[in-house]
């Protein structure tokens, strides 16, 4: 399968939901798609303090990186596309990241 085909695909909703979460300190990053939109995300150590009456939470920084044109979905494909958390069920996707990886290596 093409790229054509996996950006038809990623159109349609047919990857949305997948995701992948990670923490390690504090600090939470992980991938998501939304919309037919693949979105990288980091969000800093959150922090809370008691202000004398209760305690506050105050959530971390969140920033987020959207792959909206096609050639920075083809990137996220290529780059992520292996990642079975996320695409275990689509071998289209795992395939073409494969073959990116193998191209790449020669």
């Amino acid at each position: 399968m093409g790229l054509k085909e996996l950006l038809k695909n990623l159109a349609n909703g047919v990857y949305d939901g997948a995701h992948i979460d990670n923490e390690e300190n504090g600090v939470s990053w992980g991938f998501v798609i939304k919309d037919g939109t693949p979105v990288q995300y980091r969000e800093g150590k959150s922090s809370k303090f008691f202000n004398g009456k209760e305690n506050e939470y105050i959530p971390g920084k969140r920033r987020e990186t959207r792959y909206e044109t096609d050639e920075e979905k083809d990137m996220f494909f290529k780059k992520y596309g292996f990642l079975k958390e996320m695409f275990g069920d689509h071998k289209e996707v795992m395939d073409y990241s494969s073959d990116y990886y193998a191209k790449k290596k020669k």
